[in-house]
C-alpha cells in the first residue's frame, strides 16, 4: 500500500493513554451517578470528545452534566497522561522507518494541543511533529467528521486520496474515510471487523506491521 504520507490518531496509536483515560472516565461518570465498567467504557467511547461524552450522557441518562465537568475531566486526563504515559509498543520504530524512507507523517487527534504536547512529548514524539499535529478542537467539527484529518494532511502537504490513515476506533476510522484517505485499523485491543465495518481497508494487531502493509523497511538495527 504506497502512500504519500502517513496520518496517526494519538490516543491508543502513538501513546499507549486509553487505559489511563478509561479509568479517570469510568471514575468521573460513577461520580455523576452513571457507574459503567471499563470494557463498557471504552467500546462506547474511545473516539470521542469529552463534549460528545457528556452530552450523551445527559440525553441517555436524564443526568445534569456540570458545565466545568469536561474541563475538569479533561485535566485530570491530561496531568495522568503527562506523568506517566508510554508510547505504543513499536511505534518509536515506526516513526523511525517512515523517516528514513522519506515518508512524511503527522498527528489528527481528538484532544486538545496541551494535552498533545504533554502527552506526545513525555515520549518524544511531540518534537519530533512540531507543525504536523492537527487537534479537533482547532476545527469546525470534530471526528467522525473529515476536518481534523484534512488540517493534518494539509500541514503535512499530502493528498487525501494518497494519504494513509491509522485509527484505532470507529469514530476515527469513519473520519479518515470521510477525509478521502485509506485506513489502517490498529485492532490491537478491539475486534478488528469494528474497524472494517467502519471503513478500514486493513487492520493490524501490532504496530510493527504497518511497516509490512506499507511496503517499508523497518530501520537498521
Amino acid at each position: 500500500m504506497k502512500c504519500e504520507a502517513v496520518i496517526f490518531d494519538c490516543d491508543g496509536v502513538l501513546i499507549d493513554s486509553e487505559p489511563i483515560a478509561v479509568a479517570i472516565l469510568c471514575r468521573d461518570l460513577a461520580e455523576l451517578g452513571v457507574p459503567m465498567p471499563e470494557d463498557e467504557v471504552h467500546h462506547r467511547f474511545t473516539g470521542w470528545t469529552t463534549t460528545q461524552i457528556a452530552e450523551a450522557i445527559a440525553a441517555e441518562f436524564g443526568v445534569p452534566v456540570p458545565a466545568d465537568w469536561a474541563p475538569t475531566h479533561n485535566a485530570r486526563v491530561r496531568d495522568a497522561v503527562a506523568a506517566s504515559v508510554e508510547p505504543i509498543a513499536g511505534v518509536i520504530a515506526v516513526l523511525d522507518a517512515l523517516d528514513a524512507a522519506g515518508i512524511p507523517w503527522g498527528v489528527a487527534s481528538q484532544s486538545g494541543m496541551p494535552y498533545l504536547e504533554r502527552g506526545l512529548g513525555r515520549v518524544g514524539i511531540w518534537q519530533r511533529a512540531l507543525g504536523r499535529v492537527a487537534s479537533s478542537q482547532l476545527v469546525a467539527r470534530p471526528k467522525p467528521a473529515p476536518d481534523v484529518y484534512l488540517k493534518a494532511m494539509e500541514l503535512v502537504g499530502a493528498r487525501p486520496g494518497s494519504t494513509v490513515v491509522v485509527e484505532d476506533s470507529p469514530t476515527g476510522v469513519r473520519a479518515g474515510v470521510a477525509a478521502g484517505a485509506r485506513v489502517i485499523g490498529y485492532a490491537a485491543d478491539r475486534p478488528p471487523e469494528e474497524l472494517r465495518d467502519a471503513g478500514a481497508v486493513a487492520t493490524i494487531a501490532a504496530m510493527p506491521l504497518l511497516l509490512g502493509v506499507l511496503g517499508v523497511s523497518p530501520p537498521a538495527a
